[in-house]
Formats: C-alpha cells, structure tokens, sequence
C-alpha cells in the first residue's frame, strides 16, 4: 500500500531512464493487473525496486457515474488525493478527499482528509480514504453535506468494457501532463444510495469508472460518456480529451479520444493513431465528427441545458482552483458511418444511437469560460 512508501528520497532522472525502466519491469506484471486502474504516482520506481519516491507535483482520483433511468436521477462518486507523498502537508493543496454528488439536484458534496489517511495499491484497484474504499468490484463510502445530512452508498460493480482512450502515449512516463484512462467505460452497478433519507436500491444499473492522474491540469477538458442508449443496453461512448503540457512544458494543439462498443465491436478514434477528429463546442452542445483509417466515421452531438450543469471545484497541486461543469442527464445522439468505397468518399449510415443519459464535462480554469461562450459557436479542436 502507499503509505508504506512514504519518506524516502526524491526520484530525479531523465524520461527516456523511466520509460527504459517501466517497459523492462511492468511486462513481466501486465497479465496479472490492470496497472492503469492502481495506483499510478511512483509506480515505476516501485516496479524497478529503486527506492526512490517522486516528490513533484501529483493529483489521482478514481471517478464512478451510476444513472437511474427509471427515476431520472444520477450520481457520482470519486476517491483522490492531491501529493501523496506529503504526508507532512507541507503544502496547502495536499490531500485526500472523497466527493459525491447528485446531478438533478445540482449538487456536489466532499470531504478532505489528511494526505495519510490515504492508502491504494500498485497491484490492484484498492483505494482507501479513511473508512471510505474504492475498488474496480465495489465502492462504499459516507459523507455528511453541509447541512449535517448523511449520504452514504454501498454498490457492487460488475466490469463489461474497458477503453485504452490514448493508445501508445499511455506507455511513455510524462508525455502528458494529465492523463485520462476510462478503466469501466461499461459497467453494471447493483446496490444501495442513502440520499439524506431517500433511498435508491438498482440492480444491473448503467455504470462507470474511469481515472485521472498527473502532474498538472489542462488549459481545459472535455468529456461525454453515455452507456445507456434506447433499444441497444449493450452499447457505451467515451470521449475525452483537452490541452494538457507535453513533457511538462511543450504548449501544442489538444487531442481528443473516442471509443465505441457497438454490437460486440469496438470503434477507436485516436489522433496519436493519425485519425482524425474535429470537436466544436456552442455551451452546452458539443458536436465531434471522426475518421479513422479503418474506414469509420462518427458524429456525435452532445447537449444539455446550461443551468443543468454542476461546477464541481478541484484545487490543483499547484494550489489553483479549476472548474469541472458536469452534467449526468445530456442528451445525445451518435451516428456511425462506414466507408462505401476505398476512393469514394460517401458514407453509409450503420446505426443511430439515443440516449437522454449523457454524461458532459467541461473544464477551465477561467469560469467565465463556461457560460461566456454560450451561443459561440467554436472549434476547440480539430485535425480533420
């Protein structure tokens, strides 16, 4: 568990020694464990039993989604920590943290915690934040709002698709300054929510699970999720992306990944695998059309009403504050395409999917960001 690698020295050396370091050590782990779903922060000098410990600039969280669509209502839940190294809390951003929220309500409630009441494994989703636990098979947790009203959650999780959303960037140690890894893209959620005094009990409820982890945040990020289309429950979306630093200094264009499991199959789009990919965004509709190279394309409009949007605030490392507005109840609607002919460039329509259950995020740093661009059409990212 982490805790137990607390106060040693501080890890320094190049990318290229950390990245030779990880590909010669993980390898021999991969077939046992998801190693994007564990604990991220130090993991290749654990892996290569260097003793050394990074203490830069860190944040990981572990995010769940569960909607409701038989009573309209959707949650989330998320387990972090900001410098787990500092279990001293030298610095006024780090801590532990567990955070819920009920999106029709527009609420979102979280309580910190000493940076050593956090415990996670590098070998397995195991997450821990004082009593609160998290892991890819179940979560359960408390809090209290600010009112003094109890929430609690007590849920089983069932895993059904993982999406790898960056590619071979996942396997170079700090390309990125913030990484974005949809570890249960699709899942099924069976349990309980004490909502102050409301309970909700489901049984094979759409859910998910992604991660979070890096050294800084992006100039700013987007997301929209769905895995509850009408009349195809075997369907999901991800898509994610922004403008984060490369190896933390190169200012360059953002990226955005999408992945769709339809009828068994999965569809990637991914700029690093040179597809190519267009999101523009008039607050709150997203529009994103994508090509790949293996003859699909995609569009994707995303949409909901701007006082649906929650402003969940993260403070940064670096101690800033960054707003995420998230809604968990958009509409959306995804057309997939296939290519005719090798040398024409007419599409045929394969499906229509629906669904009045989207997640959307928008992040800034500038809140003004958000409800400033309303009704502005722009692109935000585009090498189509």
């Amino acid at each position: 568990m982490v805790r137990q690698m607390f106060g040693r020295s501080r890890r320094r050396g190049r990318t290229a020694a950390r990245l030779g370091c990880v590909l010669l050590c993980l390898p021999c782990l991969w077939g046992c464990f998801d190693p994007f779903n564990t604990l991220i922060w130090n993991q290749e000098n654990v892996a290569c039993d260097n003793g050394v410990v990074d203490t830069r600039p860190w944040f990981e969280w572990w995010y769940y989604k569960l909607v409701l669509p038989e009573t309209g209502d959707a949650f989330y839940f998320v387990y972090g920590v900001v410098n787990p190294w500092d279990t001293a809390m030298t610095e006024p951003s780090s801590r532990a943290y567990v955070g819920m929220g009920h999106s029709a309500e527009g609420v979102a409630i979280e309580q910190a915690y000493p940076v050593s009441d956090f415990a996670a494994s590098y070998w397995t989703t195991d997450v821990r934040v004082g009593d609160q636990h998290a892991t890819d098979k179940a979560i359960v947790g408390e809090l209290i709002d600010s009112d003094g009203m109890a929430v609690s959650w007590d849920i089983e999780i069932q895993p059904v698709w993982s999406f790898d959303a960056m590619g071979w960037a996942m396997l170079v140690p700090d390309v990125t300054s913030i990484l974005w890894y949809p570890a249960q893209a699709d899942a099924l959620f069976t349990g309980r929510i004490d909502y102050k005094g409301q309970v909700y009990t489901f049984e094979n409820a759409p859910g998910y699970q992604d991660r979070n982890w890096g050294h800084s945040f992006p100039r700013w990020w987007v997301w929209i999720v769905s895995n509850h289309f009408e009349g195809h429950p075997n369907s999901a979306l991800a898509v994610g992306g922004g403008k984060p630093l490369v190896f933390g200094a190169i200012d360059v264009p953002a990226s955005v990944g999408i992945g769709l499991l339809h009828n068994g199959k999965e569809y990637t789009f991914r700029p690093p695998d040179l597809d190519l990919v267009q999101l523009r965004a008039d607050f709150g509709t997203w529009q994103v059309t994508a090509v790949n190279t293996e003859g699909y394309k995609i569009e994707i409009e995303a949409s909901a009403p701007l006082d649906s949007f929650t402003d969940i605030v993260f403070v940064t490392p670096q101690g800033e504050e960054f707003h995420d507005f998230e809604t968990l109840t958009g509409e959306l609607t995804v057309r997939l395409y296939e290519r005719t002919a090798a040398r024409d460039p007419g599409w045929q329509l394969i499906e229509t999917l629906r669904s009045d259950f989207a997640g959307i995020e928008y992040g800034h740093h500038d809140i003004g960001q958000f409800e400033g661009l309303a009704g502005e059409s722009k692109v935000l990212y585009s090498n189509l």
